[in-house]
């Protein structure tokens, strides 16, 4: 069982969930991938999801509770992928993180709220339904299939253009700034040029395997790098520095990466 969430670490939401979870499941292992989500920001949930959750074990059953409020057009929904299964809102991240074409998914239609008050579905539902499953319930216990799910615009770089403008889609603890194409589209939209990338007033001219390879190189230790995270993407990073602080990145910034 694993948690995903925008609840941050200063209240009780995370306690009240496990204890939940411990008293319907006996035995069951809860792994909490991030509770440091920004709130409401369903892109960086779909990233840590995408990269964070995807490797478990078949039968292992996940929460994802962020920008978690139900409506008509998105419905609570379970989705079923590689024999694991994801409770979440249909906003747009299970359609980013598991496509739209064959994803075998139901909308949460047979499972009743244990309280009146509709403002903790992670508590009063997703509890429930991950129980469900965990006893051996088939989707079709849960709800009815889902015709749909709800897409959202993907942050793609125009490759028609030059320079290009990308953006940052995620900044983990260290400061690196993970951007929104990956090295294999950087090299194919090179085609062996050189390149500049522009962040702020600082400009980068080489790419880097490692952080500590740019140092071997006698970089000046806060000098930006572009190297290439373990996801595959292009990453700005300072070596023992953090990028996002010194250059003012953030979720969306943008960066120019320009082919000469």
């Amino acid at each position: 069982m694993t948690l995903t969430t925008d609840w941050g670490y200063t209240d009780y939401y995370i306690g009240r969930v496990k204890g939940k979870l411990y008293s319907y499941i006996p035995g069951v292992q809860v792994v909490d991938i991030t509770h440091g989500i920004p709130p409401y920001q369903i892109t960086r949930a779909t990233y840590v999801v995408k990269h964070g959750c995807l490797g478990f074990p078949p039968g292992t059953i996940h929460i994802i509770d962020v920008c978690s409020s139900q409506s008509p057009e998105q419905p609570f929904i379970v989705v079923e992928h590689n024999g694991q299964y994801f409770i979440c809102t249909d906003n747009g991240l299970p359609a980013s993180v598991f496509g739209t074409d064959n994803v075998k998914a139901v909308v949460i239609d047979n499972v009743s709220q244990e309280t009146n008050s509709y403002t903790f579905a992670a508590c009063d539902l997703f509890c429930k339904v991950a129980a469900m499953l965990a006893h051996g319930a088939a989707l079709t216990d849960i709800g009815f299939a889902a015709d749909t799910l709800v897409r959202t615009t993907p942050l793609s770089p125009d490759f028609t253009q030059n320079p290009i403008e990308v953006q940052v889609v995620y900044v983990d603890g260290y400061g690196n700034c993970n951007l929104n194409i990956s090295y294999d589209e950087f090299v194919e939209a090179a085609k062996g040029r050189d390149f500049e990338v522009m962040v702020r007033e600082a400009v980068v001219t080489k790419l880097y395997r490692s952080y500590i390879d740019a140092d071997r190189r006698s970089r000046p230790r806060a000098s930006l790098i572009l190297t290439v995270s373990s996801l595959g993407c292009l990453q700005l990073a300072i070596n023992n520095g953090n990028a996002a602080q010194m250059f003012n990145l953030q979720y969306l910034s943008p960066v120019k990466i320009k082919f000469l």
